[in-house]
């Protein structure tokens, strides 16, 4: 096993409410390997949408090695 810290940029569409935001950060982090910790560090307006937020997480994840 390999933990990798990672700076994540996550799009939070307005279709997605604070009850499920959660799991919708911990679905795409799982993209990128098994999730061991994770932070919200900012939350910008997005300039090109109103309907967009832009999301900053720091997270620590486990990249499974190969024999």
């Amino acid at each position: 096993m390999k933990l990798r810290k990672v700076d994540f940029y996550l799009d939070w569409p307005v279709s997605t409410n604070i009850i499920n935001l959660r799991r919708y950060i911990i679905e795409n982090l799982m993209k990128e390997g098994i999730v061991i910790r994770w932070a919200i560090v900012d939350i910008k307006a997005s300039g090109d949408s109103s309907h967009i937020k832009n999301i900053k997480i720091n997270a620590v994840l486990v990249s499974p090695t190969k024999p």
